[in-house]
């Protein structure tokens, strides 16, 4: 009851405030959705289409299977959990909530384990990163593949510590060890057919709806980053010199965290503003962790522990990526170049529209990057695959 009061009291407080500063709020939402349209919509579009076509043809639930000894031995958890990890950070966090969510009501999950299986799945979209990010809002692809590193590897970090730190977890590996003997191939060859044969739709149909499926999902995207550059907006005029941390905009929504936070690398250098990017991703906003919380809410999702979980992984990215900025960007194949005219079209008035075809342009290097992480995340699960519980 006293939660119902306070949401609806803050929601009300909101409506008030929009009345107030009309214009401000109008000017908002258009900056929102100019970020959303130009940016945001182009590169993520296609790859989303993608993944559910992945998903459609069963090429995602293989790779969950693949992953099995990664999900056992590292994270504590059932190997059918590995597709709904390979759906979160193949299509980012609505999916993979949705996916966990799936497996808890099938009963593949208790509750405490779809709690860290959701911490673990709900990560932004590689595209995100890769595409808009790098491409977009830095213009250099490698730094955007830099910071995609940092967040993926203090995921994996902040996984493994979660499931340590869960003393009911020790025996998730043994119990959900494969029973059928089968090749680790053998048995994602299956995976791949029985997901086709449940989903039984042409190829042509199986586009159709993902296209479809993907432009609501991403509409609601644009929705959500217009509420958030609103909500900025607002606490700025509110709130201008008593909490000025308070609108920092990564706190509330993982685009426009990222908008922002990619002008501190001209300010105060590529590691330190890096470093705020990928913990601004890594949390994914309350926007973001809200829209979790909505999908898997009849999982028994605690809200304040998927926060605090995402929590620790914001702030083991932000050390990632400060720490190894360098050995990140040589990585991601280039030097430590100076960032200092990265944003020289974003302060032009066409500039935004101007950098859409920037993002089509770095597919190809990014699009490597992602197949050389998953190649080698699936590297280590065959390795751990060849090695025997008990030995």
């Amino acid at each position: 009851m006293y939660r119902s009061a306070a949401l609806g009291a803050a929601l009300l407080a909101l409506a008030l405030l929009i009345v107030r500063y009309p214009g401000d709020s109008f000017q908002a939402a258009l900056q929102g959705l100019s970020i959303w349209w130009n940016l945001v919509f182009p590169g993520l579009l296609p790859f989303l289409a993608l993944s559910e076509l992945l998903l459609a043809l069963g090429v995602v639930h293989a790779a969950g299977v693949l992953l099995e000894p990664v999900m056992r031995r590292v994270f504590r958890l059932p190997g059918s959990a590995g597709w709904a990890a390979a759906v979160g950070w193949s299509s980012g966090f609505p999916a993979g909530a949705g996916a966990a969510a799936r497996l808890h009501r099938d009963g593949a999950l208790t509750d405490r384990e779809c709690q860290r299986l959701l911490a673990l799945s709900h990560m932004p979209n590689p595209m995100l990163m890769l595409i808009v990010v790098g491409a977009g809002f830095l213009k250099r692809p490698e730094f955007g593949a830099a910071i995609a590193v940092s967040v993926w590897l203090s995921a994996l970090a902040a996984g493994w510590l979660l499931a340590r730190l869960d003393r009911a977890a020790g025996s998730a590996a043994v119990r959900s060890a494969p029973e059928d003997g089968r090749h680790l191939l053998a048995r994602a060859a299956a995976a791949m057919r029985e997901a086709r044969r449940r989903d039984g739709r042409g190829f042509g149909q199986a586009m159709g709806e993902s296209i479809a499926q993907c432009v609501q999902q991403l509409m609601a995207v644009g929705g959500l980053v217009i509420l958030g550059s609103v909500l900025i907006r607002l606490l700025e005029r509110v709130l201008p010199d008593l909490l000025e941390f308070a609108a920092f905009p990564g706190i509330y929504e993982a685009h426009l965290g990222a908008f922002a936070a990619a002008g501190m690398i001209e300010r105060f250098g590529a590691p330190a503003g890096a470093a705020v990017i990928a913990a601004a991703l890594s949390w994914t906003g309350i926007t973001g962790l809200l829209a979790t919380h909505g999908i898997a809410a009849s999982a028994g999702l605690r809200f304040l522990h998927l926060a605090a979980a995402k929590l620790l992984h914001a702030a083991l990215a932000f050390l990632t990526a400060a720490l190894a900025w360098k050995p990140l960007v040589w990585l991601a194949g280039l030097g430590a170049d100076d960032a200092s005219a990265a944003f020289r079209l974003l302060a032009e008035p066409s500039g935004a529209a101007r950098l859409a075809p920037l993002l089509w342009r770095a597919i190809p290097a990014c699009a490597s990057v992602l197949a050389l992480t998953l190649l080698l995340m699936l590297a280590a699960s065959r390795l751990l695959a060849a090695r025997r519980p008990g030995r």
